[in-house]
């Protein structure tokens, strides 16, 4: 009876931070620097479950759940010690040091989010994926009843069936205000998840109805886009893996080499005015090519290129620049200009290989599978705006990876460890 009590209140204290997590998304800490909310509650869901290990340790899930954060912040690392290496080459100031620093460790530090992601786990195993869903759910849910109750039912979803019918073409004034595009992206990659491996139950379909309305009224056109390709790759990579794990997990590999390949294009051709062409074309570029343009003098497409150290390209923008934007809208450009043509590639490298290879590790082709759909879907949303910013995506993109045979992890790592 008191282990049900506990294993309830558990429940509901990581749920009703997790939901605090999602909801308060401006907010800050001002102690001399800005933190915000969510990352003071991701910091205090993970020390929480240190906490419990402290007092229980459970050694085998605590190995399993910090590998696979630290595996997942990979690319943080990278960023970190290219950007020291740059730094010392061009023998920078502290100043510049320190504010290339906190832009990735004080706003949105990955490892943060992925420990706060392991912490979900270590404590309900690969349950901690649905109560993570949960948590998200329930705050979008508040948002978006408030302003059903602002402006009443009628006009909300009268507004959201002329969204979805028109494919966001037409956009009332109303549901704008549910455009909220960090737990879009978040439920876009749940969406993802779910649809890759369908489960036979009411709560599935209650999940999975509740996700695709609060995706819906946020109406991302290139989150659509990413699941439909996303989930294409999936399904056929999943057929192969029925027949030969060994062959899916290799053409993964090679995806992924060949991704780095376009992502190393894609900078070089925007270094060659593609998207000017493009709008030569008749196609709207959003105002890219302006911005494009105003950071051009920032970098060349050379293997000569070292870069200017992570950071570089926001100050510039939000100090020095006066383009009207706090950022590109490109996260590859701006991690190629800040670390440079081969920071850029080791980059690329540890964001998807890395993964890759660790989530899909013991021949466990369906974490390499859910591996890679989910970096091509944070891939294509980010090609055309700042998502990796989004420290929540990277918390949900984290759980995600790390779930896929989390529990059979666990398993053998109590087998090497204890031997039973």
């Amino acid at each position: 009876m008191e282990n049900k009590i506990l294993e309830k209140v558990k429940v509901f204290y990581f749920m009703a931070t997790g939901v605090l997590l999602y909801f308060f998304l401006t907010e800050y800490i001002d102690v001399g620097l800005h933190i915000t909310y969510r990352h003071a509650f991701a910091l205090l869901i993970a020390l929480s479950a240190i906490l419990m290990f402290l007092i229980k340790p459970d050694i085998p899930r605590g190995v399993v759940s910090f590998k696979g954060a630290l595996i997942y912040s990979a690319p943080l690392l990278v960023t970190t010690l290219v950007s020291l290496f740059i730094w010392f080459v061009n023998t920078v100031d502290v100043g510049v040091i320190s504010r290339g620093l906190s832009s990735s460790f004080v706003y949105a530090n990955m490892l943060s989010f992925a420990l706060c992601a392991g912490a979900f786990l270590y404590v309900f195993g690969e349950k901690g994926v649905w109560y993570n869903l949960a948590a998200i759910l329930i705050a979008n849910l508040i948002m978006i009843f408030m302003i059903i109750f602002k402006y009443g039912p009628g006009a909300f979803f009268s507004e959201f069936i002329t969204l979805v019918v028109t494919f966001a073409d037409v956009t009332g004034e109303i549901i704008v205000e549910a455009e909220i595009h960090e737990l879009a992206f978040c439920l876009g990659a749940y969406l993802i998840f779910m649809l890759y491996s369908p489960k036979k139950s009411i709560g599935y379909f209650i999940f999975l109805f509740l996700s695709a309305f609060c995706f819906l009224a946020a109406f991302k056109r290139i989150a659509i886009v990413a699941i439909a390709i996303a989930l294409v790759f999936g399904y056929l990579l999943k057929f192969i893996a029925k027949f030969n794990k060994k062959t899916a997990i290799n053409l993964i590999t090679l995806l992924c080499i060949l991704l780095i390949g376009i992502l190393l294009l894609y900078v070089a051709l925007i270094k060659m005015d593609a998207f000017e062409l493009l709008e030569k074309a008749g196609i709207n570029t959003s105002g890219r090519v302006g911005m494009y343009r105003a950071v051009d003098k920032f970098y060349e497409f050379s293997p000569e290129f070292i870069g200017n150290g992570i950071g570089f390209l926001t100050y510039q923008l939000n100090t020095f620049m006066s383009i009207g934007v706090a950022s590109i809208h490109n996260d590859f450009l701006q991690h190629f200009i800040d670390l440079g043509f081969f920071g850029y590639i080791i980059w690329l490298i540890s964001m998807t290989l890395v993964r890759v290879w660790y989530f899909g590790k013991n021949n466990n082709a369906d974490g390499a599978i859910k591996a890679f759909i989910l970096i091509l879907y944070l891939v294509i949303v980010s090609s055309t705006d700042n998502t990796m910013n989004y420290p929540l995506l990277t918390g949900v993109l984290a759980i995600l990876m790390m779930s896929s045979g989390y529990d059979d992890n666990v398993k053998i790592a109590r087998m090497k460890i204890f031997g039973k």
